[in-house]
């Protein structure tokens, strides 16, 4: 079992939010209209990670920290936005996954770790010169926005934040709402001929989880394997899903994070995300009750900010739609104002 463990961490990583590395990204198409800057931070004698800092050649005062989701991406994704934040007189800073483009080490984007690499890359950006002065807001995408959340719980703290189809309280939560709309991540994990099963397996393994919170993903598979026979559910139904990354995963709870933030704070998603829940979100923000989180999601829309029928496998994956660029755009030239 310890020894699968391991093996399930390289096969689920990419699972959680449904993007794998296609080499659907590109570099920005007037790249030389800006000022760039190379940023590399050195986590231990494995492990690299490079980003690159594209600045306005006019006078700016705002950065962006672009935050990516699950999947081997690089520093070359959302090539649309990033040209749309500079063409506005917007910084952005975006950089390579552990294992991905110039990053060095093993390819890990377990929470963890990625808040760990994106802690150090940025305590790394903020001792450039160039960059004194200016308010930075960060940007996190899906997982990312996971990370970002965990930062500040690190007391990383940014001037402003954006959370793009990141999820509110439990992320775990996203597991039912994927089985309940027919998505097959989860079918090699959770094993069940009906949904209503599915999601009272996965209930009862949570459940399991946060009545043993501190015990380790090993110890955890044996208190599941003792309850379970009172349940009535057979070990091949959940064992794949007890893994490392899994049970982590199911470990967090970001709710009292979002009750303290103190920054202007913009959730944003789209109305027909099929992999994080808007009403959910919604409904989470709302029991929070922060002043200082607003809330919007945009009409026809999907996890990407693309219509849900775009090819994930292409670069047009990237390429955001107007209103939800505009959107931010118009929300960050609004603050201190």
């Amino acid at each position: 079992m310890k020894k699968n463990l391991l093996i399930l961490f390289l096969l689920v990583s990419k699972l959680i939010f449904c993007q794998e590395q296609f080499n659907n990204e590109k570099d920005l198409d007037n790249i030389s209209d800006y000022y760039l800057t190379e940023v590399q931070t050195e986590i231990d004698d494995k492990v690299t990670i490079f980003g690159t800092l594209l600045t306005p050649k006019p006078e700016f005062n705002k950065i962006v920290v672009i935050v990516s989701g699950t999947g081997k991406i690089s520093q070359k994704a959302h090539n649309y936005l990033t040209e749309f934040l500079l063409e506005n007189n917007i910084g952005v800073f975006r950089f390579d996954k552990r294992g991905v483009g110039k990053s060095t080490g093993a390819y890990d984007d377990r929470p963890k770790t990625y808040t760990t690499d994106f802690i150090q890359i940025y305590s790394k950006l903020k001792t450039l010169e160039l960059i004194k002065n200016k308010s930075i807001g960060f940007l996190g995408h899906s997982l990312g926005g996971l990370v970002t959340i965990q930062a500040i719980e690190n007391l990383v703290i940014p001037d402003f934040l954006i959370q793009w189809s990141a999820p509110i309280g439990k992320p775990r939560e996203l597991a039912k709402y994927q089985v309940k709309n027919g998505i097959k991540n989860y079918d090699k994990y959770i094993i069940s001929n009906s949904i209503e099963e599915k999601i009272q397996i996965l209930d009862f393994v949570h459940d399991v989880i946060d009545a043993n919170i501190d015990l380790n993903t090993w110890d955890i598979w044996k208190t599941l394997l003792k309850e379970a026979r009172k349940k009535g559910f057979r070990r091949n139904q959940f064992k794949n899903y007890i893994s490392n990354y899994f049970v982590e995963f199911a470990k967090i709870d970001n709710t009292e994070i979002y009750k303290n933030i103190d920054i202007p704070t913009l959730v944003i998603i789209g109305k027909e995300d099929i992999l994080v829940d808007p009403i959910q979100s919604k409904v989470e923000l709302v029991k929070i009750g922060n002043p200082n989180i607003e809330f919007k999601a945009i009409d026809e829309l999907g996890h990407f900010m693309t219509d849900n029928s775009t090819d994930q496998k292409t670069n047009e994956i990237y390429d955001v739609d107007f209103l939800f660029k505009q959107y931010l755009v118009n929300w960050i030239n609004e603050l201190n104002k």
